[in-house]
């Protein structure tokens, strides 16, 4: 099958602070200290932030109109160290279906996948909660394992905001080209969305420290307008280890203030690394 390459750019992956000790315990895989011990050659730029430095592109390639019906499956495949540069190359196959690689000045991808305008061909298969109603932070929450994972059970409902600020901040972090995502009423930015998902899981359960980001699965429905309030319910579908490390497979939909969807996003991660 043939492709022809729609866009081509570049970005340089950076990180603001490598031995930032708050994130030594927060997520020690993304310090240059935790890192090295799992083995790994510095700090690892989080797949989320990698993410977001393609947004402009991939708005460059689809249109603006993807954010309010369009779709997204990313991989994280590879480690990425500040210093690295990174080429984005969008494509599009016989077939119409759009592709993206990010491939690291050495050779390798650190992520790729697919993506479109419309309804995802995986959308029906994510499980959804349908409560609505924010549960409240625990005190203690059990450490997940493997053994008393909730597969099949609803998350604990989260909910949190996004100001004018923190948009700002993470569309001027992540190049905002259009100005969609900084400014007065900024829109919050894809990468923030995402992101979601990593706290969600946390809302219910104590889990790995580190924990990696494997792969997004992400549904735009509707643009999201920082300033308010967002509810995420979630959904545990599966845990299953591969090469010793423990995997979590969850699904959420988000929701703004007055209720209205705003995306569906199946979120997998390491949450014990080998």
């Amino acid at each position: 099958m043939s492709s022809t390459v729609i866009l081509e750019n570049s970005f340089l992956a950076t990180m603001k602070d490598p031995n930032d000790p708050a994130m030594l315990k927060q997520n020690a895989i993304h310090t240059t200290e935790g890192a090295s011990r799992y083995g790994f050659g510095g700090a690892l730029v989080g797949g989320v932030t990698l993410y977001g430095w393609c947004i402009p592109s991939i708005l460059q390639a689809m249109g603006i109109e993807w954010l309010d019906h369009g779709w997204i499956h990313v991989m994280f495949r590879r480690p990425t160290y500040p210093g690295t540069q990174v080429q984005f190359i969008v494509t599009k196959d016989d077939e119409g279906t759009h592709h993206f690689v990010a491939t690291k000045d050495d050779g390798e991808a650190c992520l790729r996948g697919t993506l479109g305008l419309g309804k995802a061909h995986w959308l029906d298969t994510l499980q959804l909660s349908n409560n609505l109603n924010p549960d409240p932070v625990l005190d203690n929450r059990e450490f997940l394992t493997i053994d008393n994972a909730p597969v099949g059970e609803d998350l604990r409902t989260f909910t949190f905001q996004i100001s004018e600020e923190y948009a700002n901040e993470t569309g001027i972090d992540a190049g905002d080209v259009q100005g969609l995502f900084t400014g007065k009423n900024p829109l919050v930015h894809p990468a923030l969305i995402a992101r979601q998902m990593m706290p969600l899981l946390a809302h219910s359960y104590d889990y790995g420290h580190p924990a990696i980001h494997v792969s997004s699965h992400v549904q735009n429905f509707k643009r999201a307008e920082a300033g308010q309030t967002f509810i995420l319910t979630g959904h545990f579908v599966e845990t299953y280890e591969k090469r010793e490390h423990h995997y979590a497979v969850c699904d959420g939909a988000l929701f703004d203030a007055s209720g209205t969807e705003i995306a569906r996003i199946r979120h997998t991660n390491i949450y014990k690394v080998a």
